[in-house]
């Protein structure tokens, strides 16, 4: 008998927190990864307000209190319920039981206009807008206007006849041809038409008789140097015909400062032919950071805006512009970075030195306090460096040109590493063998055999920030031939020549390999510009996403759940970096060397940027998601400690520090996180798999692809369990959950179809008799389906996670031999088996930490003891349990499938919902009655049918004297006499100490997560003061200016001084309300008439990726100031 659902009850509106980036796991060497962290907090009665706890006073040394008088508001309260009553209302329902813990929130009523934009615009509004735009097409409200009202106004005698129109004015109405040039003498780009007599027809000014005379603000000179006959004008609106005067008076000065004075951009400085104003290259600027999209598409739009009918089409000036907007991004990286403030001018730029830092980072004499080297060691991660390396095989450059020809503006002095010193020690590694002895990413085995004919770079490589995602100066390189450590060494050893911190945390998805010999590189091979000759404790670690993907034991060593110190870090920074900058593959691959270099320094330093001014959004949502997390964890953690024996806890708590502090590698102190396993797991039946089919590549067996029979079947597998995911969350957003710790909806399913495509891609190689087998189906189908009412037909679904994912268990058994390769159903089978062993096992761990939840709540009654208040605790238990059942359910119907009956089903047997039970728990609990006499006269007491099995109950209540012990009739469930008996003695039990010490990994990594966040709020805050010092200090370092210029440079450098100012009071305000609950208490609100969203309009992004925005105001450079 289900139970019945929870009373409603008030939430508050504590929104989800998410970090999110798109994934493609074609293969593990090139992974476009979209992860995110999600944090759903609250849903609960808020409790009455609490003095805020400090958890820094217990824990952190005694002089950092005196390192700045502000600090985020922190409380222990926050992300709990108030009471204990919902957590033990979940702990006590069944497992299988969905129980619905909220009311779905009721939204507004929404009219028909917000929900159906396009379809009210349809029945009511298109054919106005339709005659609106032709209305256009005609003189409209000048159709009766006889004379030019120019003329009129300024009593000019005869008035002109009105022919002349702008597309670009406000006011649409007709001039003649002198009084429309006296209008556009201070507009001469706008677009002119004539009206014919029947319809209109473009004009140019400069047919006109506009001219535009330079260097004289009242536009005359008396001695006017006509420009080029054929002098075109890029603009916004199209390429424009213009006659420009240069000054040639006694005050002329050069014919390209003329035009740079007027704010058009020459494109050579003798004979101009053709400029370009300073509104198009900040647009093509903007526009080709925020799209990644080519100069080239960029220069055809405007063409087409021009002439759209391929007539008197102007002479292509694209060369000039590609020149151009070069020289512009790399003025703008200059200018930004400070060069033209400082006396020594653009040839004393450093390497580096215009790249944007990451103001998180610990900077010494920048945002560090002067004790920090004093720190106590549990206290010295806070100023430790996140360093995350990986490579990226899209970014390629083909052999054209040469760095004769296009040297580059400005290599090294932004985020790519200078070149020569960097190419020669690359080389001189050339004959150097990486070997791979853990797992085979594409970084080993293609570093070799990387594709590079016709090609002078295979890729990049870069190192980034682990907490900021911020490049780090001189942090990216090209990648000669494929992934190799030599490339790898030289990036970390350049970044390491900006970093003063005593620890560096370094991430690479092959670390295992890569740091193993490290330090014998650095000593032997390194060069001396990227030597390090200060002490410097490194600390190895593996991606997040990454550390599945590695077969080899006991990394946990690799593992950022275990490493001291590293807080919630994922460190996939890399992927994230990649995924939007992979689409500068199709223009950088065909640049020049150079050119090459200083567009991809122009949009890594746009992308720090926007990672700089969005730091106060970034670090208010983590503060919010970590301090909550914190909570959540130190709760589920203290009631999991309080059910084990003090001596036990002891016990594992020497263990984890003995392990964490061994600074021998590879660690020699027993390891807490690894369980010694004999049964067949499914990552072993997938090692010897990979082992046999190397040997028998190795014995002259043929390769069908290069993904093997074992990967195909690996990789269906994963896809089935990710829809089973995905259709549990799907469920939940149906209610009251849109967002998981995974990602939202959307974006996984966008990742689940992306994984789908590469499967399909490779069914016909080892099933190439599934389509014919389809057809098949197909027909005895229609001829069945003949028979069936309509209503019978299931309306198909068009969501991934209700794919079909043909394997051979699938298939019947008569036609698998004609539809699968040979030995594709026996490698499904060894898998299929792993499978039920592993999911088996996870659901014995999930119940037996249940089973003493409940005997601790049961053995501290209410009001003894403070009980756990977080429901997030047993909503994961029941959620692994479920998932661990489907999971088993699943891979035994498939074994079945392949294999028949047979003695196997003794070890595997059918899972029903009454054999998920605890080690001690009966089989079945006769039902409750209620007391006589207590029951009113309309209650009717529901019987329950014996033939229908009830939903698990665990036995998790006091059993009275009448009720007896039941030890005569319990009987154990055959999930724990399968494969394993439980341990009686705890602390002999692998499983329970396991997951006590990952459960004490959790807490500690969340309690390091909020430190570190308030220390990088503290650093950011400090490093922005600092900045708007350094702009200060650089407004009148350049001697012997005009009065002009420096008037400029003044004004730059204050205007940019106020930006950082800006920007940290804008951030310490926001971080001074991080844990109020918005204005907004009453959930999520319904939308109103106004509101853009709709159901019908779709999304414009389907793959759910952010959008970048930067400032909109009017200065100079509104994204990059």
């Amino acid at each position: 008998m289900s139970k019945p659902a929870l009373g409603k009850r008030k939430r508050i509106h504590n929104p989800t927190y998410r970090d999110s980036v798109p994934f493609e796991d074609s293969d593990y060497g090139e992974i476009q990864a979209r992860e995110g962290r999600m944090r759903r907090v609250g849903d609960s009665i808020r409790p009455a307000p609490l003095p805020k706890v400090s958890l820094d006073a217990d824990i952190i040394w005694n002089t950092l209190s005196s390192i700045s008088s502000w600090t985020p508001p922190d409380d222990v309260e926050y992300a709990l319920d108030s009471t204990t009553h919902l957590h033990d209302e979940l702990l006590d329902a069944h497992v299988m039981e969905e129980v619905e813990s909220l009311p779905k929130p009721e939204k507004k009523k929404r009219s028909k206009v917000s929900k159906r934009p396009h379809v009210v615009w349809k029945e009511l509004h298109r054919q106005t807008y339709l005659d609106e735009m032709l209305r256009w097409s005609g003189r409209g409200d000048a159709s009766f206007q006889m004379s030019c009202q120019d003329c009129v106004s300024h009593s000019a005698g005869v008035p002109n006849a009105p022919e002349y129109r702008c597309h670009e004015c406000f006011i649409p109405d007709l001039v003649c041809a002198s009084c429309c040039v006296k209008r556009h003498r201070m507009q001469p780009f706008h677009r002119v038409e004539k009206w014919t007599g029947s319809s209109f027809k473009g004009v140019s000014l400069k047919s006109l008789g506009l001219k535009l005379q330079l260097n004289h603000t009242g536009m005359i000179c008396p001695d006017p140097v006509p420009c080029h006959a054929n002098m075109l004008v890029l603009h916004t609106n199209g390429i424009h015909e213009v006659a420009i005067q240069y000054c040639g008076c006694s005050r002329a000065i050069t014919q390209h400062l003329q035009l740079l004075r007027r704010r058009l951009y020459p494109s050579s400085q003798i004979n101009v032919k053709n400029c370009a104003t300073f509104e198009l290259l900040r647009l093509l600027h903007h526009f080709s950071l925020a799209t990644k999209a080519s100069t080239y598409d960029f220069y055809r739009a405007l063409e087409k805006s021009t002439t759209g009918i391929g007539i008197d089409v102007p002479k292509s000036r694209y060369r000039a512009l590609l020149r151009t907007v070069l020289q512009w991004r790399h003025l703008k990286l200059l200018k930004r970075g400070g060069r033209g403030n400082d006396p020594s001018g653009v040839e004393g730029t450093k390497s580096g030195e215009l790249a944007i830092k990451c103001p998180s980072c610990p900077w010494p004499g920048i945002n560090l306090p002067d004790s920090w080297q004093d720190a106590p060691d549990n206290m010295k991660f806070l100023y430790m460096v996140f360093i995350c390396m990986d490579a990226n095989f899209r970014l390629k450059n083909q052999l054209v040109s040469n760095y004769s020809q296009d040297p580059g503006l400005g290599i090294g002095w932004a985020y790519m590493v200078p070149r020569k010193p960097y190419e020669a020690y690359v080389l001189s590694r050339a004959n150097d063998d990486d070997i791979s002895t853990c797992v085979g990413f594409q970084a080993l085995a293609k570093a070799n055999t990387k594709f590079s004919v016709g090609l002078r770079y295979t890729g990049t490589n870069a190192a980034v920030c682990g907490r900021s995602e911020m490049i780090f100066p001189s942090g990216v390189g090209n990648l000669q031939k494929g992934e190799r450590y030599a490339n790898m060494d030289y990036i970390f050893g350049s970044v390491l020549q900006y970093i003063f911190a005593l620890m560096v945390l370094i991430s690479y998805d092959i670390a295992c390999q890569w740091f193993a010999n490290l330090f014998l590189r650095m000593e032997r091979d390194w060069p001396d510009e990227i030597k390090i000759g200060r002490p410097l404790k490194l600390i190895p670690a593996i991606p997040k996403l990454h550390y599945a993907m590695h077969d080899t034991t006991s990394h946990e060593l690799y593992s950022l759940n275990y490493i001291p110190g590293a807080g919630m870090s994922d460190c996939e920074c890399p992927e994230r970096v990649w995924a939007p900058h992979n689409a500068l593959g199709n223009s950088t691959k065909t640049q020049g060397p150079g050119s090459r270099h200083d567009v991809l320094d122009d949009h890594f330093d746009f992308w720090n940027w926007l990672k700089y001014v969005g730091m106060g959004k970034t670090l208010l949502r983590r503060y919010k998601a970590a301090v909550g997390e914190r909570n959540l964890q130190a709760e589920g953690h203290r009631g999991l400690t309080n059910v084990l024996q003090p001596a036990v806890v002891k016990s594992w708590e020497n263990m984890c520090l003995d392990w964490e502090q061994d600074v021998a590698f590879p660690k020699k102190k027993k390891n807490p996180y690894y369980i010694e396993d004999g049964l067949i797991s499914e990552a072993k039946v997938k090692k010897q798999l990979a082992e046999e089919e190397e040997k028998r590549l190795k014995a002259g067996g043929i390769s069908l692809n290069n993904t093997s029979a074992a990967s195909f079947v690996t990789l269906g597998l994963d896809i089935e369990e990710t829809q089973r995911r995905l259709q549990r969350l799907a469920k939940d957003a149906t209610s009251h959950m849109s967002f998981t710790k995974d990602g939202n909806l959307v974006e996984q399913r966008n990742v689940l179809r992306t994984r789908l495509r590469t499967y399909e891609q490779l069914v016909p190689i080892y099933m190439p008799g599934l389509l014919q087998y389809l057809e098949d189906m197909a027909k005895e189908s229609a001829k069945a389906s003949v028979s069936c009412s309509p209503e019978s037909t299931a309306k198909p679904s068009h969501h991934p996670e209700h794919a079909d994912v043909w394997l051979p268990s699938r298939i019947s058994a008569a036609a698998r031999g004609t539809v699968c390769r040979e030995g594709l159903s026996t490698v499904e089978e060894r898998l299929r088996h792993g499978q039920c062993s592993d999911a088996l096992d996870g659901l014995r761990q999930v119940l037996r930490l249940k089973s003493r939840m409940i005997q601790f709540k049961n053995k501290n009654i209410r009001g003894q003891r403070e009980g756990t208040r977080s429901r997030a605790v047993i909503d994961r238990v029941h959620d692994r349990a479920r998932a661990a059942a489907a999971k088993y359910r699943a891979a035994r119907a498939a074994l079945y499938d392949l294999r028949g009956p047979g003695d196997w089903e003794r070890t595997f047997r059918v899972l029903e919902d009454r054999d998920i039970r605890g080690y001690q728990d009966p089989d079945r609990l006769r039902p409750k009655q209620g007391r006589q006499g207590v029951l009113e006269d309309d209650h009717v007491v529901s019987a329950v049918d014996p033939g229908v099995e009830e939903e698990l109950t665990l036995f998790n209540e006091t059993r009275t004297k009448r009720d007896g012990t039941g030890e005569t009739r319990r009987t154990l469930s055959w999930i724990w006499s399968s494969d394993r008996q439980p341990e009686d003695d705890d602390e002999k039990d692998e499983i329970l100490r396991a997951e006590w010490a990952k459960s004490r990994a959790r807490v500690e990594r969340s309690k390091e997560e909020v430190l570190l966040l308030k220390e990088e709020m503290r650093r950011v805050l400090e490093y922005l003061g600092w900045k708007a010092s350094w702009w200060r200090d650089r407004t009148a370092l350049r001697q012997g200016l005009t009065q002009e210029l420096e008037e400029g440079v003044r004004a730059f450098a204050l205007a940019q001084a106020d930006v950082q100012d800006a920007l940290a009071t804008e951030f310490r305000r926001m971080w001074d309300v991080a844990l109020q609950p918005p204005s907004n208490e009453s959930g999520v609100a319904g939308l109103d008439d106004g509101d853009s969203s709709s159901d019908d309009s779709g999304s414009e992004r389907e793959d759910g990726a952010p959008e970048d925005r930067g400032n909109d105001d009017a200065d100079d450079d509104p994204i990059l100031p």
